[in-house]
């Protein structure tokens, strides 16, 4: 039987995953926060750790994150840098802020969908977007960003549904700056840093440099 879904069907839907979230939620709170699942390395393949920063508190306070690191690494030869973020925290907040809604409301705009990449020999997948500049001087920004729900990373289309009834989630984002043209490049160099970060842990060290700006997305 075909389902039809009428605007007071989908208002209802909406009440009822956002009394499930409440609820989930509630229930996380009387347990041990979340943490993150491993600490920055000190080295991803050829790049080094150049830095590790925090997010601003009001961002966390709105993805209600328990636990979170920001890391910039930098590739000793291109001198190109990555940023990788990871958040643990309640399910609903961390599945209803996607990063590329988050960038786009200042300073980018998306001019293409977004495309989902799967990790080689694994079920995991992550979603990249490339947005651009509302200022045509500045670099393009390419994303890549993925949720675990305790089993995989995936980037459904629709989180904040996929995940409806999770407790808690991690999420993943990794960014770099490039010109316009490159955005092949940027995606390629994403894909070879998140398969470092997720199959080839390393224990954290220090960085042996700082002061790389790392700009984060605007939550509003």
């Amino acid at each position: 039987m075909e389902l039809i879904l009428t605007r007071s069907k989908i208002a209802v839907l909406g009440c009822l995953l956002s009394l499930t979230s409440c609820l989930v939620t509630s229930g996380w709170r009387t347990a041990p926060p979340p943490r993150c699942a491993f600490e920055p390395a000190a080295t991803l393949g050829p790049w080094q750790l150049l830095e590790r920063d925090e997010l601003e508190p009001r961002e966390l306070e709105i993805l209600q994150a328990s636990d979170h690191w920001r890391a910039a690494y930098r590739h000793p030869q291109t001198g190109q840098v990555v940023v990788v973020t990871l958040i643990a925290g309640a399910a609903g907040p961390l599945a209803s802020h996607s990063p590329e809604t988050c960038y786009a409301r200042q300073e980018y705009r998306s001019l293409s969908d977004a495309v989902v990449w799967k990790l080689p020999e694994t079920s995991d997948n992550f979603r990249f977007q490339t947005l651009h500049p509302r200022n045509v001087d500045q670099p393009a920004l390419t994303i890549a960003y993925g949720w675990h729900d305790g089993t995989r990373w995936s980037s459904p289309r629709s989180p904040r549904f996929q995940f409806a009834g999770r407790p808690t989630l991690q999420r993943m984002l990794v960014t770099t700056r490039h010109p316009g043209g490159l955005t092949a490049a940027a995606r390629q160099t994403l894909q070879q840093v998140l398969q470092w970060s997720v199959n080839e842990p390393h224990p954290p060290s220090q960085p042996q440099l700082a002061g790389v700006a790392i700009p984060p997305p605007t939550l509003k």
